[in-house]
């Protein structure tokens, strides 16, 4: 019993590469924290003055600044992720398509109804 371990030994140091010729481990990059205090969709946004200011009226609700700083953002900044998240959160704010066309529909809807009350009305009989 103990040859074979032995045996195993001195087959297993020589097939074992040494330490020079083990490709080395990549370490992976660790991932920047993400911000708190904001919506999870904006937890990778940058930090940038105005960026936070936009940031801090959407949370609050003040769609209209929203609206009107985050045009101007776009217009107006150099750094491209920046302009990327101030884009985000203009199109975060847009209405979706399907309800604007839901919403087109009923009323052609009311529209076709009220025509046909009226056109249909019932006369009293005489």
């Amino acid at each position: 019993m103990s040859e074979t371990k032995e045996g195993a030994e001195q087959t297993g140091e020589a097939e074992a590469p040494s330490e020079d010729t083990r490709p080395r481990k990549k370490r992976k990059k660790k991932a920047k924290a993400p911000r708190e205090g904001v919506p999870s969709f904006a937890a990778r946004f940058p930090r940038d003055e105005a960026l936070d200011a936009l940031l801090a009226a959407f949370e609050r609700g003040d769609y209209g600044r929203v609206r009107e700083d985050g045009a101007r953002l776009v217009k107006s900044t150099e750094d491209p992720a920046v302009r990327r998240a101030a884009e985000e959160l203009l199109r975060r704010i847009e209405p979706d398509p399907l309800a604007k066309y839901m919403l087109l529909a009923a009323c052609v809807l009311l529209a076709f109804f009220t025509v046909w009350y009226f056109s249909h009305r019932l006369t009293p009989a005489p």
